[in-house]
């Protein structure tokens, strides 16, 4: 791991240094006479300052004292790397590994952090006999870099301040004056590496590690508008403002012809040949595919491909094995969608809002409104960290650091803490003191509901829904995840409990993970004895260990997390049962025409969502896409129920498929269940967020529509043609972010099974 120094107390007036680059230029006029050296540094004021108190000062050559000048040369040199000459690797030759590189983009193979303390004078933040400035990064709005090219001999740096009226000077790197930038090229070429780390293609130059250092001490995002200017802390508008419709490149190819080449290869692959082999052709099968050709929204290099005669030729033999051709329509439609979303945008979703629910309601939505639906990039540790102060507080609202959540979600090194703050473990508004005492607190309550069900040997002996539980909680943890790292391993899979066992033998039980689940469950146990242990709740608590790997915390969060989720596991299953009719409602009011498919299709209950809202999807998407999905729900930003959104967003992409394609309950439950594995996350969550302010603001039309029908009954010229629309209690709650809580019922003494 990379040693981070980070002295807690500083000599006297001082501060510690992060990064320094020596020769570092004001150019007041063209003539190199006035030019003006000095030294670019980032420096930490105090101790205890947080990431945005980081001071980015130029300060010249002239105001530095000879204390300062050798602290700034020492750390130009050796203040990032140390004073070994093996640069990117240990002495034995072999580079470092992924825990000492950089964990941000650019990173590198270098950490980027200081690895000796050196102080020198806080630096002024302005003055008027010299070029001296400094900024706090929290007071800057942006960072254009201009790197060294072959036809800009220096390159520079402007730091934009979020003041417009107050300017700063650009400062240009001299490389082939800075010792440390010579000392810096030297070290990478002898790893045949002079390429820069936040520019493609570009060889390095001295203003390439002060963008790398930064993006330790805050969140850089290129603007897509200019290359080379970076936002700093970026606030959501400010990102869509200047980071328009940033597509996934691996979505994007060369263009719309990239589609026509993808579905060409899929002409010519095993399932085309296999879908040509396939026998007799039914003339809905044969119309479908025909209409495909004449759709106007899909792109023209796939309308031409779909033209061609291999493809005319399935259409007079092909199979009535519906399910098949709803398969191969859905991968046609989504490089369709691809395509679309590649040429208009972020236009693409409110196009697709119109013409897929254009029929059904009558309100629209504003581009603002749909612009707010565009999936950002994930909170880093470095962004999660800058929202608090020096004291451990937040410098934000709530509501911001959830919609920020909510529309990002989190990388994996931010999740540790944040998690706990979005499971209400920590309340938000808590200093670091404060949420240390409360985490001391809940240690020890854990430790005594552990030792209570541990040290009752007589009930582990005699007690029959003890005994019941044991077997479920054993049973259920060895299957739990086993094809994630930490749970692999050390336990047959086919070990059979008995129900005789010692809770504390675990012969059987060997991978420690899985010990600390079943710990976790049993202990859990003691807290909610009414509801007990019932199958699923290991999916649940997995991915909090595996994400916290801490005992008492998982506890914790997953109590915390029962507390929502509770209503899903009760004896009478009326909580699952009030989940599905409120999705039954919510797509007959957002999606009749859908809705009276499916009914008359048998399958309007839906029935093929209950597994995937038991325990939220976490059987249908990768372990991580259901890290990110859970930690979106959690934050409630529109509903506490924002998870019936994401189903019905399932429903919306795969409708029309659905209606022209499926007409049997045996099809329709096996597409949707084959759906497992394929579901696109971030897309969905889009459509989702797209279809609650679409039935957020279809209610509130009706209700202006239900109050304008009452007053003018007040009045006595009702039109009698008119009439109330109702939307039921269940709609209703939607939208409220206040989590619905139910509790199972008191279990009665002696009841071996709860």
């Amino acid at each position: 791991m990379v040693h981070i120094v980070s002295p807690r107390s500083f000599p006297p007036g001082k501060g510690q240094l992060l990064y320094v680059k020596s020769k570092v230029y004001v150019h007041v006029t063209s003539s190199k006479k006035d030019n003006v050296p000095g030294y670019l540094v980032i420096v930490k004021p105090f101790p205890d300052s947080p990431k945005t108190d980081l001071v980015v000062a130029f300060i010249p050559e002239s105001d530095v004292s000879q204390d300062d000048v050798n602290a700034l040369d020492y750390f130009d040199l050796y203040g990032l790397d140390g004073e070994e000459n093996n640069f990117y690797g240990n002495s034995n030759g072999s580079t470092s590994s992924a825990t000492d590189r950089g964990n941000h983009n650019g990173g590198g193979g270098r950490s980027n952090y200081p690895k000796v303390a050196r102080f020198i004078e806080r630096p002024r933040m302005s003055s008027m006999s010299s070029f001296a400035f400094g900024l706090a990064i929290s007071n800057i709005f942006s960072i254009q870099v201009r790197p060294k090219t072959t036809t800009l001999w220096e390159g520079s740096v402007v730091l934009h301040p979020k003041d417009v009226l107050e300017k700063v000077p650009a400062l240009f790197f001299h490389d082939d004056e800075s010792a440390g930038t010579k000392r810096e090229q030297k070290l990478k070429s002898q790893r045949f590496d002079p390429f820069a780390e936040n520019s493609k293609g570009g060889l390095y130059w001295g203003g390439d590690r002060f963008v790398s250092c930064m993006r330790n001490y805050c969140v850089l995002e290129e603007s897509t508008l200019e290359k080379g200017m970076y936002l700093v802390n970026p606030s959501k508008d400010d990102t869509i403002n200047f980071i328009p419709n940033v597509l996934d490149e691996s979505e994007v190819g060369n263009g719309p012809e990239s589609v026509g080449n993808a579905v060409n290869e899929f002409l010519n692959g095993a399932k085309w040949r296999v879908l040509t082999g396939l026998a007799s052709v039914t003339s809905f099968a044969k119309k479908q595919l025909n209409g495909m050709t004449q759709n106007g929204s899909i792109p023209a290099p796939i309308r031409n491909l779909l033209n061609q005669p291999q493809v005319r030729v399935v259409g007079d033999d092909f199979d009535s094995a519906n399910v098949y051709l709803a398969k191969w329509a859905l991968a046609v439609q989504e490089e369709a969608e691809k395509s679309r979303k590649q040429i208009v945008g972020n236009d693409y979703y409110r196009e697709l809002m119109e013409s897929e629910l254009g029929n059904e309601t009558t309100v629209a939505l504003t581009p603002q409104e749909v612009s707010r639906a565009r999936r950002l990039k994930p909170v880093s540790k470095v962004e999660w960290e800058s929202q608090f102060d020096s004291s451990g507080r937040l410098q934000i609202t709530m509501r911001e650091v959830l919609d920020r959540v909510f529309h990002g979600g989190l990388e994996p090194e931010a999740r540790r803490e944040a998690w706990l703050f979005l499971l209400k473990v920590y309340p938000f508004d808590t200093s670091s003191e404060e949420r240390q005492q409360l985490l001391a607190s809940l240690y020890e309550s854990y430790v005594e509901y552990k030792n209570s069900w541990k040290g009752d040997l007589e009930r582990q002996d005699k007690d029959a829904y003890w005994k019941d539980q044991k077997v479920r909680i054993d049973k259920d943890v060895r299957r739990t995840d086993r094809e994630i790292d930490i749970y692999k391993g050390g336990d047959p899979m086919d070990v059979e409990t008995t129900g005789n066992e010692d809770p504390d033998d675990d012969a059987g039980l060997k991978n420690p993970h899985l010990m600390v689940l079943r710990d976790i469950l049993f202990s859990y146990n003691e807290l909610n004895h009414n509801l007990g242990y019932v199958q699923g709740m290991s999916d649940l608590v997995s991915p909090l260990y595996y994400v916290l790997r801490d005992e008492p915390l998982t506890f914790w969060a997953f109590a915390r997390f029962m507390e929502v989720m509770e209503r899903n596991f009760v004896r009478d299953l009326s909580g699952m049962k009030e989940q599905m009719l409120t999705l039954t409602e919510l797509v007959q009011f957002m999606m009749p025409s859908l809705y009276q498919h499916l009914e008359q299709c048998d399958s309007g209950n839906l029935f093929f969502f209950f597994r995937m809202l038991l325990v939220w999807f976490k059987r249908e998407l990768s372990f991580e896409d259901t890290l990110k999905l859970w930690e979106i729900l959690w934050t409630n930003y529109y509903s506490s129920q924002f998870v019936l959104f994401f189903s019905l967003a399932i429903l919306e992409k795969h409708s029309k498929i659905i209606m022209n394609t499926l007409n049997r309950f045996d099809d329709i439950l096996k597409y949707m269940n084959d759906l497992s594995g394929t579901l696109e996350i971030d897309d969905l969550l889009v459509r989702a967020e797209l279809l609650f302010m679409k039935f957020k603001q279809v209610v509130e039309m009706i209700d202006r529509r239900n109050a304008g029908i009452g007053f003018s009954a007040v009045q006595g010229d009702v039109d009698s043609s008119l009439q109330r629309i109702p939307i039921s209690k269940q709609l209703r709650l939607l939208l409220s972010t206040e989590p619905v809580i139910q509790r199972e019922n008191p279990r009665e003494v002696g009841d071996p099974i709860g």
